[in-house]
């Protein structure tokens, strides 16, 4: 991806209804320590794509996912999150 690619996800992330689910499915979560690399992830996306904050954005979705599935929560932001994943996309246009 270009940077105004990367851009664009950043902007669209930051959209109240993507944020607000993002925040909503992390609150949930945050009661459980799952053990996740984050910092070999971020660093291994960091080489790739010299675009540190969608580095960080994508390892903090990932860990959010692991604990989501520790913790046996099911919702549709979190299966949107992981459809995107599994087709290769970066997540940033919630409709939920």
């Amino acid at each position: 991806m270009d940077q105004d690619e990367l851009d664009r996800i950043l902007d669209s992330r930051d959209e109240d209804q993507f944020d607000t689910a993002w925040i909503e499915l992390h609150q949930s979560t945050s009661g459980i320590d799952v053990p996740f690399e984050n910092r070999e992830l971020f660093l291994k996306l960091s080489k790739a794509t010299s675009c540190h904050e969608i580095c960080s954005y994508i390892s903090d979705d990932f860990e959010l996912i692991s604990k989501a599935e520790a913790l046996g929560i099911e919702s549709a932001f979190l299966n949107y999150l992981k459809c995107s994943y599994e087709q290769g996309l970066v997540p940033s246009e919630w409709q939920g």
